[in-house]
C-alpha cells in the first residue's frame, strides 16, 4: 500500500485490508464430463472468465470436449458458437444432449469481426455460453486489449467464454486465467495439456474423443 486507508464503518485512518476484500471471488464451474479432468481444473470449466483451447488445426475435437458441460446450458440458456471453421455435426451434439433450438451459429464476413461479435454478444446478457473460434488474425492489432474486454465481459455477465486459438499463441500473453492445449493423441483420444491454471497448477490428462 502507499498511504493509509479509512476504515468503512468507523472513518479511522486504518492500513489493515478487510479479509473480505482479498478473498478470490468464488467461481462456478460446469462439471466438465471427464472426472479425471473435473479434478485437474478444481471442479469443472470456470464460468465468469475466459477461457481459451489452443488446436494444431480445424476440427480436433474441440467441440466433442465441451459438449458435456454445454448440453445442461442449452436446458434454458442460450448457445451461441462465432464464426466455426465447419458446420457443426448436429447428431454428435444431440448425442451429447443439447437441445439444438438453444444453439446458434454466428457467421462473421472479416476475421477480425469474431471477437467484436462475442463482445457484442457478450454485451446483449443474453446467453449462457459464448464459444468462439479465434483465425490468427483476429488479434494482430491490440489483441491482448480485446481479450481484456472479453475476459470482463464474462465475469459481468457470468457467461462461460470459451476461445478456439491457434496453438502458435501458445507463448504469447493472454488474460485467459486457464489455457489448455488439445492434441489428438489418437482417433479416440485427446491429451489435453494444462498449461495455464489460476486455480490449481499445471498438468496433463487423456481424455475420449466425443466427435
Amino acid at each position: 500500500m502507499t498511504g493509509p486507508m479509512t476504515g468503512p464503518m468507523t472513518g479511522r485512518m486504518t492500513g489493515v485490508i478487510p479479509a473480505a476484500l482479498l478473498r478470490s471471488p468464488v467461481i462456478t464451474r460446469l462439471p466438465t464430463g471427464y472426472p479425471l479432468l473435473d479434478n485437474l481444473l478444481g471442479g469443472g470449466w470456470p464460468v465468469g472468465v475466459l477461457t481459451e483451447l489452443l488446436v494444431t488445426g480445424h476440427a480436433s475435437g474441440e467441440l466433442g470436449l465441451l459438449s458435456p458441460a454445454l448440453a445442461p446450458l442449452t436446458t434454458a440458456g442460450w448457445v451461441i458458437l462465432v464464426a466455426p471453421p465447419w458446420i457443426p455435426y448436429a447428431p454428435g451434439l444431440c448425442w451429447q444432449g443439447l437441445t439444438l433450438k438453444r444453439v446458434l451459429m454466428v457467421r462473421v464476413r472479416q476475421p477480425p469481426e469474431t471477437l467484436w461479435a462475442a463482445e457484442e454478444i457478450l454485451r446483449s446478457g443474453a446467453c449462457a455460453a459464448v464459444i468462439a473460434w479465434v483465425p490468427a488474425t483476429a488479434t494482430q492489432r491490440a489483441g491482448h486489449t480485446l481479450l481484456q474486454r472479453l475476459h470482463l465481459l464474462a465475469a459481468r455477465q457470468q457467461a462461460w467464454v470459451v476461445l478456439i486459438r491457434s496453438a502458435r499463441f501458445r507463448r504469447e500473453r493472454s488474460p485467459a486465467p486457464l489455457r489448455v492445449q488439445v492434441l489428438c493423441s489418437s482417433p479416440a483420444t485427446l491429451q489435453l495439456d494444462i498449461f495455464k491454471n489460476g486455480w490449481r497448477g499445471a498438468g496433463t490428462v487423456s481424455v475420449e474423443r466425443r466427435f
